[in-house]
């Protein structure tokens, strides 16, 4: 089997609601830096991740992946739509099919259609380990959690998680769900939760970046800040021109370790030599929160 890999394709779709996202934990420090720390044979597997920050993500286990899924992974959300009814015209339980038209339609902000298609396909899938069924569940939980934060409701926010939950339990092999569990964890204000399901994602990913710097912020909210230094850490080590999560580091060794000297360099060094103009800006912001004590001692 091929090692998974993780794919980012920008779009602007669905992030405007994401208020609570990981980007936008992170935006929100500099202004409350205590809140910041409080299947078949030949069938493609895939599941959905919702849009973080202005980008959505799709694991692929496979190669060659059909027209409709590269026509969704350019951003032609009209195109796979037209493309995934035009193939279920000609085959009604086509798991592929359904599972590109949902997702096109979740892309589209047809929420409603998107989950009653996902919905579909789940109880078409009648094999419980069915890699479709468990994307489909994903699909259904990220509608259902958009639904929940427009409704915000605790009642609709728990059955988004349970559906989440539902397809991990599906699939061993899935890991969007985690991901959008952690997210769905923080952003009704459980850490713990979130930090368990983060974990559950990178243990199902081989330690990939979005899992390790959901746990890290995750961890950081929760006050677990050997963990979240730990995960930034690791991340900075892995590749030393990640803004964000040099940012986070920094947050972290000021707020959580008052390291004023290791949080100051590493800002400095975001404000003046960052590429990054939203990792800039909030570099800028927190560096003079930091430098300013030291210049008047």
């Amino acid at each position: 089997m091929n090692k998974m890999k993780f794919e980012k394709w920008p779009v602007v779709v669905l992030n405007v609601l994401l208020f609570g996202s990981l980007h936008g934990c992170a935006a929100s420090s500099e202004k409350n830096p205590e809140e910041a720390i409080t299947a078949s044979p030949g069938v493609v597997r895939l599941s959905f991740v919702l849009p973080l920050g202005g980008s959505a993500a799709v694991w692929n286990e496979g190669a060659n992946l059909p027209k409709m899924f590269s026509l969704l992974e350019k951003g032609d959300y009209e195109g796979t739509e037209r493309t995934a009814r035009s193939q279920l015209a000609k085959s009604p339980a086509d798991p592929q099919a359904m599972l590109a038209l949902s997702a096109s339609l979740l892309m589209s902000r047809k929420i409603e259609l998107a989950n009653y298609y996902a919905t579909r396909l789940a109880t078409l899938q009648s094999d419980s380990t069915s890699v479709e069924k468990a994307s489909s569940k994903n699909i259904q939980g990220i509608a259902k959690m958009v639904f929940a934060m427009g409704t915000n409701r605790n009642e609709d926010f728990d059955d988004a998680a349970v559906i989440f939950r539902d397809s991990l339990a599906v699939s061993s092999t899935q890991v969007a769900a985690a991901l959008n569990l952690g997210e769905l964890e923080l952003m009704r204000g459980r850490p713990s939760d979130s930090l368990a399901a983060f974990s559950q994602a990178s243990d199902r990913c081989h330690e990939c970046r979005p899992a390790i710097f959901g746990a890290g912020i995750a961890a950081l909210r929760a006050r677990q800040f050997d963990r979240a230094r730990d995960s930034f850490t690791q991340l900075v080590k892995r590749n030393d021109k990640d803004e964000e999560s040099h940012y986070q580091l920094a947050l972290t060794e000021y707020y959580g370790f008052q390291n004023v000297d290791e949080a100051s360099r590493r800002l400095k060094d975001l404000a003046t030599g960052g590429t990054d103009t939203r990792v800039r800006a909030m570099s800028e912001s927190l560096f003079r929160k930091v430098h300013t004590p030291k210049d008047k001692s």
